[in-house]
């Protein structure tokens, strides 16, 4: 190898070594450095900008990226241009900045599934319990009336569209309504939340309480605990351990969670009686997770 060509390949070294150390200096560096003149193409701006997005972005940044035309780095924000985002580009040239305000706020489109929710899977149309997690996975309980025998379950949208949810439902034995449908679907999250009440818990009311249910077909509906550890006669299918309310309930509403305004879950409906007066019965809670050995999602 000649000498001349030598120096060349170690010319080439000490510079990628100096950039190096540039771009590793301005990441580290503070806000109030002084501006980076040094960078002046777009994509080193970048990397620097998704350095700093790694500790977090302001609220108002929507997102920012290389304008192959301009060859500008763009930026897009929401509302107009703050203090939290002069210091996301601090040290930047700004001749290598195009910073646009009004863009609209990204938003996730998965369908979020919540307590009270309407479920089918084929002719049966039935109401989320609660989330619970268990053996890695997110599972939906309902009444085991509904997941007995059943398919894939989906969640029924606003707009009327079914989205899939999963398969492969477990059911508890005889004397016990409730079911538990793994979540399996893409495009699905889950959270602890009953129509618009955080799950806190699962303490057990006592008799007299109140306490709402949420069913797909009453929607929510409020009444108080009567009675405990009732045994129940459903047409020939007895149930133990039941919880009985004085709340009205309909077809439809069967795996509705009952919960108080305080957020603590305290079961899952399995149906009401008919005649004077209003009764509906419930699962508890602690039950119907120790069944399947699942822990209650809570917000």
């Amino acid at each position: 190898m000649s000498v001349r060509l030598r120096r060349v390949i170690c010319g080439v070294a000490i510079l990628a070594a100096a950039v190096t150390t540039l771009l590793a200096a301005t990441l580290a560096a503070p806000a109030s450095a002084a501006p980076v003149t040094a960078l002046l193409d777009p994509a080193a701006v970048k990397a620097l900008l998704d350095g700093r997005a790694a500790l977090g972005l302001p609220a108002e940044v929507a997102d920012y990226g290389v304008d192959p035309q301009s060859g500008r780095l763009v930026v897009d924000l929401t509302g107009s241009r703050t203090p939290a985002v002069d210091e996301l580009l601090a040290g930047v040239a700004p001749d290598v900045l195009d910073v646009r305000t009004d863009a609209p706020a990204p938003r996730h489109h998965a369908t979020t599934l919540k307590g009270g929710d309407t479920i089918i899977s084929g002719s049966r149309r039935c109401t989320l319990g609660f989330p619970a997690t268990g053996g890695g996975r997110t599972w939906l309980l309902t009444a085991g009336h509904c997941t007995r025998g059943s398919g894939t379950w989906n969640v029924e949208t606003a707009g009327d569209a079914l989205i899939p949810v999963g398969s492969g439902a477990r059911t508890a034995s005889s004397g016990t309504d409730v079911g538990a449908v793994p979540v399996s679907g893409t495009g699905v999250q889950v959270r602890g939340i009953v129509g618009a009440v955080a799950v806190r818990g699962s303490t057990p009311a006592a008799v007299g309480s109140s306490v709402c249910l949420y069913g797909s077909t009453s929607g929510r509906v409020c009444g108080t605990i009567t009675a405990l550890d009732r045994t129940v006669n459903f047409e020939g299918t007895i149930q133990y351990g039941m919880t009985a309310t004085s709340i009205c309930s309909a077809e439809g509403d069967s795996g509705g969670p009952y919960i108080t305004s305080s957020g603590q879950a305290q079961g899952i409906h399995s149906g009401g009686g008919t005649g004077r007066g209003c009764t509906s019965y419930f699962t508890p809670i602690r039950p119907a997770l120790s069944t399947f050995g699942l822990t209650l999602l809570t917000s």
